[in-house]
């Protein structure tokens, strides 16, 4: 399949090279889209520019997708891009990323599959916590699987230097993603723009091979 993908996130970066590992052609919107390809060499089509912007999406044929992934770290974009997809160039499959955690499926009522960040991020929780691990695991790192991956979560001390740092800025030296924050002993789920504050600790997610 041709599949677009409108921003580029860390969680469209981890999907592009599972489609291309699949044999699917992936075609990625982004202001530094280019940049991106030649620094992680994902095998994607690229075209550099802002996602809702419908000069550029008619240069990158997105009439022609078999799906597009409205994927950006902006929940805004993501949903204007999903409405010109569908509105302008007549897309059929369009698949929306948001973060909000009660009432994300609302937005399936626009016509979009609508995943919500927030929402998975807490089932993954729930899934770890409810499972049949050692409380001793849960000490520095537990383990559960989802959809059939084991994925390790790993509770960090931040150093003073992130403190005030956004969660979009965050990069972990081990290629581990951020899923949560405990601040005062409770799992708070992230957006993009959260800042850390002092005390803060990370709870990093990461796939076991």
């Amino acid at each position: 399949m041709q599949i677009m993908i409108l921003g580029a996130s860390r969680a469209s970066v981890s999907l592009m090279k599972r489609l291309i590992e699949k044999g699917h052609t992936c075609v990625l919107v982004d202001p530094r889209a280019q940049e991106l390809e030649q620094q992680l060499h994902l095998g994607v089509l690229t075209i550099n520019g802002i996602i809702i912007d419908v000069d550029i999406l008619k240069e990158a044929d997105i009439g022609s997708m078999d799906i597009v992934c409205a994927m950006s770290d902006s929940e805004n974009q993501n949903l204007m891009a999903s409405e010109i997809a569908r509105d302008i160039f007549n897309v059929k499959s369009v698949i929306t990323r948001v973060f909000a955690a009660e009432d994300y499926h609302l937005f399936d009522d626009a016509g979009f599959l609508s995943i919500s960040s927030t929402a998975l991020t807490a089932d993954a929780f729930m899934r770890a916590i409810d499972g049949k691990i050692k409380k001793e695991d849960y000490l520095g790192q537990c383990m559960t699987n989802i959809f059939g991956n084991s994925i390790a979560f790993t509770l960090l001390e931040i150093d003073n230097e992130f403190v005030g740092a956004r969660i979009r800025d965050v990069e972990d030296s081990e290629g581990r993603h951020v899923f949560g924050v405990v601040r005062h002993d409770n799992l708070i789920t992230t957006l993009p723009n959260m800042r850390l504050e002092k005390g803060d600790r990370l709870v990093l997610a990461e796939k076991k091979v």
